[in-house]
């Protein structure tokens, strides 16, 4: 039982003396730490022992506290244990202090940033471990140093003249610079430097803060460098050619200089990738990206403008004419074989050039007449150069207003399908017909096919616009044929509408819904996909003849087919250009040249058809060499369907004999 307290003991429990006296001493009890203490205690205090210790006890009003207890055991005159004295001090700041100065000591060693304290005149006193590991000083080196001995000598003395300026009136500084190691090596720091100050404002100590910011500045380089330059060839990209190119006018302006961007396209890149795969496409990227740095100054630009197009700029050339030569080395560099898993491959390439000052003065601008005048080049023949003009300027803007009308041309019910009947050479008869599409527009009149079909594919309009030809021609076809109008369908499809969703299930859909057999479909293929010679090609190409679709080549005899390429391909005809039948005669050089495609078709027991034949005298030299098929305005033009079923009633063939 408790029978004496003092009021420093009601001060430190919260508790009165009437309160605790004659209470158990447990009335302290926090409940908060171990019973074998306890044990321990009573043990020693039976046995006539002093016990020392700290115990964690609780305040009347629930808090708790630690206090530092002497237990001391008093005895009567025969010698026994009567009474207790306990001394207790509450050390619970203390105890809170001596663990934050632990928590600080921590810290201060197992930071991974450096930690340097220097007094008021910047004499280092201590530093840490990461101090040491990060600078290459032991603390016993740098102790008694000034900081300057970490000095990179990359800042000058109006640098360090900001830095204590900030220390002396705000009290604190913070920033990125460069020191120097113990091996001697330099390297990125930011560092973090503040003043402590006594009771009276004066400074006492400066307390560094400084973190290796080496991989951190390695890192923001390789990200600019990604945001710049492009990762496979490591040329600038378009970003940085458009502010090298904003740099260049201005520059070209204020001195009067003339500068000059050439736009680069490959020619037969996707060939390349289609046969060769990707990773050799990436290798010639690269090897292209090293001829055309061979052709420029290093003052110029050479940049990838994404996927095998490159753009330079040439800087302060004095004409045209240097653009042009420029241009013409291109060419040739890119013109010489280019070696690829074993064999030489030749590519070439299309060239715009745009001039400043010139019909442009903003880097846009530039780029995209450079870019109108490299397709004009690209449309004219492939691997030449072509310069900017106005003329292009308007072309352009006429081929975007015609894109337009395209869109709406669909929808608007503007285009429609003609029908051009194929005969038997001989007998005259009809047996088919070819479906060719026409555009009638409602201001400018019937638009050629040879100015849209090409913009067609460029916008990738030909994909609805080709499907709606050939749902439209197969409904018609077979309702001829439910008519007793026993024809067959010859249809045109470019390998564009591959990528368009052009394949054998809607194929299929389209001939299911309007109830014509796949036998009677001829697609027609231009010589071009030959030349691409793509297992992908060649698959897609198969699944039509799957279906029992058959297949022709257009325009026979104008590109670089070989009897390779034919047999590769699921091909059962082919329609020979109306270039050799235009001036054909018996005694002539197209003669002949129709004699060997007619036997080659023979020998590869392919169908013949040719094209474009407009007198009688074609007629007969055709079917005297053995062509058995027919087209052209000899016999009809292309004529909407109504016409044609009129045209077919008033028919009367005309047999050779």
């Amino acid at each position: 039982m408790i029978e004496y307290i003092n009021p420093k003991l009601s001060e430190m429990t919260g508790y009165s003396s009437e309160e605790l006296l004659g209470q158990n001493n447990n009335i302290l009890k926090s409940g908060e730490i171990s019973a074998d203490i306890f044990t321990d205690m009573w043990q020693q205090l039976r046995e006539g022992n002093i016990w020392s210790g700290q115990l964690l006890n609780r305040k009347k009003d629930g808090t708790l506290f630690w206090d530092s207890t002497s237990i001391s055991p008093l005895r009567t005159d025969t010698g026994e244990i009567s009474h207790f004295i306990a001394v207790k001090e509450d050390i619970t700041e203390r105890l809170r202090a001596e663990e934050q100065l632990r928590m600080v000591a921590a810290v201060f060693e197992t930071s991974n940033e450096a930690i340097m304290v220097a007094d008021h005149q910047g004499t280092i006193k201590v530093v840490n471990a990461a101090f040491e590991r990060i600078t290459g000083y032991s603390a016993a080196e740098v102790k008694g140093q000034n900081p300057s001995i970490l000095s990179s000598g990359r800042h000058d003395r109006f640098f360090y003249n900001a830095m204590w300026e900030s220390l002396n009136t705000e009290g604190c500084w913070s920033g990125e610079i460069w020191n120097r190691r113990k091996d001697g090596s330099v390297y990125p720091e930011w560092l973090s430097i503040s003043a402590l100050h006594d009771d009276e404002g004066q400074i006492t100590e400066f307390v560094s803060v400084f973190s290796d910011i080496t991989s951190r500045k390695e890192a923001e380089a390789n990200i600019r460098h990604q945001a710049y330059y492009d990762a496979l060839t490591q040329l600038p990209n378009r970003s940085l050619l458009l502010d090298r190119l904003e740099v260049a006018i201005i520059t070209a302006e204020r001195d009067q200089q003339m500068i000059s961007v050439l736009f680069i396209d490959l020619d037969r890149f996707k060939y390349v990738n289609d046969t060769l795969g990707h990773e050799h496409g990436d290798e010639l990227l690269m090897e292209v990206s090293k001829r055309l740095t061979q052709c420029v100054r290093e003052s110029d630009t050479v940049a990838r403008f994404g996927g095998d197009e490159f753009v330079i700029l040439l800087h302060n050339i004095q004409s045209d004419r240097d653009a042009a030569l420029v241009a013409e080395k291109i060419i040739r560099k890119l013109s010489d074989p280019f070696t690829l898993a074993g064999r030489d491959i030749i590519i070439g390439a299309s060239i715009g050039l745009a001039m400043y000052p010139g019909e442009s003065d903003d880097p846009d601008t530039l780029l995209r007449n450079a870019d109108l005048a490299m397709y004009r080049a690209k449309q004219t023949g492939r691997n030449r150069f072509q310069f900017f003009t106005s003329s292009l300027q308007e072309h352009a803007n006429t081929l975007m207003e015609m894109e337009q009308n395209l869109r709406q041309a669909l929808e608007h019910g503007q285009l429609e399908v003609h029908y051009q009947p194929l005969v038997r050479a001989q007998s005259g008869r009809v047996t088919g017909v070819e479906a060719l599409l026409r555009w009638h527009h409602p201001t400018l009149g019937m638009i050629s096919p040879d100015q849209f079909i090409p913009l067609a594919e460029d916008t990738g309009l030909i994909g609805p616009i080709g499907q709606w030809v050939l749902e439209t021609a197969c409904q018609q076809i077979s309702l001829w044929q439910q008519q007793g109008l026993k024809l067959y369908l010859s249809v045109n499809i470019s390998g564009r509408q591959r990528n368009l969703g052009m394949d054998a299930p809607l194929l299929h859909r389209i001939l299911q819904e309007s109830r014509l057999e796949a036998a009677q479909l001829v697609l027609e293929i231009t010589e071009g996909m030959l030349l691409e010679n793509s297992e992908e090609t060649i698959a897609w190409l198969q699944s039509f003849c799957d279906l029992g679709v058959h297949l022709a080549i257009d325009d026979f005899g104008t590109g670089y087919s070989a009897l390779s390429y034919l047999k590769r391909f699921p091909i059962d005809t082919l329609k020979i250009d109306r270039e050799f039948v235009r001036d054909l005669t018996l005694d002539n050089e197209d003669a002949l040249l129709v004699e060997a495609i007619i036997s080659m078709a023979r020998s590869l027991k392919l169908r013949l058809i040719a094209e474009g034949v407009e007198t009688a005298e074609q007629r007969n030299v055709l079917f005297s060499l053995g062509c058995e098929f027919l087209q052209g305005y000899y016999f009809a033009k292309p004529m909407p369907a109504e016409a044609l079923v009129a045209w077919m009633a008033d028919y009367q063939p005309i047999r050779l004999s």
